[in-house]
């Protein structure tokens, strides 16, 4: 399937999540050589992707990156980029959505791998991890047991389970500093030829486990304050937020206020401000919030406010909750 690499070089942009570190680790496996550059980003971040950076004429993997789907624009300004600067895009191994793809690049002709849409039937790829698989299969290229099980891992990553050897390894060593690329870098690498974790990964898994541990503290810190309203105390800890927000959302919250800390554009340092996060997907958060506190900021199910706009954020989010 990548046999039309050659000797050209190779740049591989991936989303740093479990599937897309996971996917990338079996193309690089795939591949077989040492040479492939390689960086993390998000679809909203490809702005910050240089391709005139790259190696000179570069053939172009894209794993488990979509289309800005709030800017469409942002994604097509990439493409024009990596086009400029020489490069050519071979393969587009994602599964979020292939008619946004389509819309970008307008066909996708030259591609050995095309962006397929998960949401087209139950038999649709759920993760980048098994486009991959089903096109190799396809191809007849076979997969080593190695590869099945990055591939497999990657796939249960993109529903939160983590419990496969490859990708508990790589959710806890990511978590521990999720900001970090350089560390899916290392991972991706290290995990294409090796099948157990070195010591600086198993140091990387040991911050996290303090982490785990912190975990507990902040639940410690629960006040139930009613209708499915809990408040916690995160202030001072360093906490993986996915995994301690579906703890407390598993033992029946259904909002969470979360006192921490949070970097302050406009101050230029981390102040405390107030987290509400919520399951519940009916409920817009950022829009019930934003009636009584019209400087708050996030999205549907996760919005920030300064402490002294707590109570008044709570008072409203009940009154949705009762309606």
């Amino acid at each position: 399937m990548f046999e039309i690499l050659g000797n050209k070089s190779v740049h591989i942009v991936s989303v740093g999540s479990v599937d897309g570190v996971c996917t990338t680790a079996a193309v690089l496996r795939t591949i077989g050589r040492d040479d492939v550059g390689l960086e993390f980003c998000q679809a909203f971040t490809v702005d910050r992707v240089n391709p005139a950076a790259w190696k000179s004429g570069c053939q172009v993997i894209f794993v488990d990156l979509a289309v800005n789907n709030r800017d469409p624009q942002m994604t097509a300004g990439f493409i024009a980029r990596l086009k400029e600067a020489g490069h050519t895009l071979v393969a587009i191994i994602d599964e979020h959505s292939r008619e946004d793809w389509e819309k970008v690049l307008g066909s996708f002709e030259g591609l050995t791998i095309e962006p397929q849409s998960q949401m087209v039937g139950d038999n649709a790829p759920k993760s980048s991890g098994e486009v991959l698989r089903r096109v190799l299969m396809a191809g007849g290229a076979g997969l080593d047991h190695h590869s099945v099980e990055l591939l497999q891992a990657a796939d249960a990553g993109d529903r939160m389970d983590f419990t496969t050897h490859f990708g508990g390894l790589v959710n806890q060593a990511i978590k521990s500093k999720i900001q970090d690329d350089t560390r899916r870098v290392y991972l991706a690498k290290h995990f294409a030829t090796n099948y157990e974790p070195d010591e600086q990964i198993r140091q990387w898994i040991a911050e996290y486990e303090v982490i785990m541990a912190n975990h507990d503290k902040v639940v410690a810190s629960k006040i139930d304050l009613g209708d499915g309203i809990i408040r916690v105390i995160a202030t001072g800890f360093a906490v993986d937020m996915t995994t301690l927000m579906g703890r407390l959302y598993k033992d029946g919250a259904t909002v969470v206020a979360l006192e921490g800390e949070a970097f302050n554009k406009s101050l230029g340092k981390k102040t405390i401000q107030i987290a509400f996060g919520t399951n519940d997907k009916g409920l817009d958060l950022l829009a019930v919030v934003k009636v009584v506190v019209p400087t708050a900021s996030g999205f549907a199910q996760k919005v920030n406010v300064d402490p002294e706009h707590e109570q008044v954020a709570i008072d409203a989010i009940r009154k949705a909750l009762r309606s």
